[in-house]
């Protein structure tokens, strides 16, 4: 059995890829999906998403969304707009977003990683999302979206797919969000034969970067489906999870900063007086707010930006209690601010730093919220401890961009 294998690929024609693959939800709201959904019948949005072709009286689990997304997948391949791999691919994927570049290799990961350990998560996952996951699974047998993995850098994979890039890719176009997206298929039996060992014998263990919940979802159909069909063999395609893998070296961790609407009955001149007990805090006057490093974080109030530091010993030394959203969390917005849970608290946002601290800015100076804060981005060096130690970051910690397509290579499980 191989932890890791290539595998015929479901893809769009190269002059469909544009409008059938899509970006994945956190980037766009409900209403904006159905907008664009509504624009393009060709969007895989329609089966990965298929709430957005119904009222939003329907429930999210309701057995006709799933027979709805089915029936549209059946429709795209028969109108040929998708087709299928005749043999076993691995398939190199670059995006460049603001001139950065980050190249993986989408291929099959077998759930005994997830399951064993030896693929690492820093997230929980919630019930009803993999109830819907899985039951998306069921009825129409596809994972479109790639699992997002880091790894280690091997230097041998990298010359392996520096040699597949020289070659012309088989897709390239530019996406929303300024993204441009290069996709090549690699077919030739020597390089897939040798991308398979390097990835079996020089990669053990993986980091999940984004997708906890496709990971979850994968893991408890197969699971599943194994107690449906005990005598299934180890390597049947459900074991399976799409994924897609990233050496470690060229990814990035954006900035992932709060807003909150009030100061919980604290007046600018009280609040300002207390956050000193844990943070220095000094005047910022340059026009923007940088913030260059660990435990340094930017907090817009009043029109102005001021610059705080943890103080030596408000914190642990601990991979959880060292991250900046644990120290802002532990030492401000809760004991100050009340926000004890910031998964259900309503009168605290995250805003990506992709977006730009302008934008936390207009929400302040417009009276949408009282207070910002800035943060310096989590590290992958943080992840990987968190990781490492079993442990789980504090929600809202990490924000990678790009992001996967969906769509653009479809696995049948």
């Amino acid at each position: 059995m191989k932890r890791i294998k290539p595998f015929q690929g479901i893809r769009p024609i190269k002059v469909m890829a544009e409008k059938i693959s899509l970006n994945p939800n956190n980037l766009m709201n409900e209403e904006e999906r159905r907008e664009a959904a509504r624009r393009n019948p060709y969007s895989f949005a329609h089966v990965v998403k298929p709430r957005i072709d119904f009222g939003d009286s329907i429930s999210k689990t309701d057995d006709k969304l799933f027979e709805h997304a089915g029936n549209y997948f059946k429709k795209l391949m028969q109108e040929g707009c998708l087709i299928q791999d005749e043999r076993a691919c691995f398939y190199v994927y670059m995006q460049m977003m603001e001139g950065r570049v980050q190249t993986g290799v989408v291929s099959c990961f077998h759930v005994l990683e997830y399951e064993e350990g030896r693929m690492k998560k820093h997230e929980h996952t919630r019930a009803d999302k993999e109830e819907e996951n899985v039951k998306h699974l069921m009825a129409t047998g596809l994972s479109s979206n790639p699992i997002f993995l880091a790894y280690n850098p091997v230097s041998e994979i990298d010359t392996l797919v520096n040699q597949v890039k020289a070659g012309v890719p088989d897709y390239h176009f530019e996406s929303d969000f300024g993204v441009v997206h290069s996709l090549w298929v690699v077919d030739d039996p020597k390089q897939v034969d040798r991308m398979s060992l390097l990835f079996n014998e020089r990669v053990k263990e993986t980091y999940i970067a984004d997708g906890h919940h496709r990971a979850a979802s994968s893991a408890l159909y197969a699971r599943m489906m194994r107690e449906q069909q005990p005598d299934a063999p180890a390597d049947a395609p459900f074991n399976y999870m799409l994924t897609c893998l990233f050496p470690a070296n060229q990814l990035r961790i954006y900035d992932y900063n709060r807003i909150v609407r009030d100061l919980n009955g604290l007046s600018e001149a009280e609040f300002l007086e207390r956050i000193q007990e844990k943070f220095t805090v000094e005047d910022y006057h340059e026009e923007d707010f940088v913030s260059h490093q660990l435990h340094h974080f930017g907090m817009y109030l009043g029109g102005h930006w001021y610059s705080l530091h943890a103080r030596p010993g408000s914190f642990a030394n601990d991979p959880i209690g060292s991250l900046d959203v644990s120290i802002l969390q532990d030492n401000l917005l809760a004991p100050l601010l009340g926000i004890l849970d910031p998964r259900t608290d309503k009168r605290i946002d995250f805003v990506a730093g992709t977006k730009g601290l302008s934008f936390l800015e207009k929400r302040v100076n417009k009276g949408k919220a009282a207070v910002a804060f800035a943060l310096f981005p989590c590290t992958m060096e943080q992840l990987f401890a968190v990781a490492d130690a079993g442990d789980v970051m504090p929600p809202k910690s990490t924000w990678f961009e790009p992001k996967l397509l969906s769509g653009l290579i479809i696995y049948k499980v």
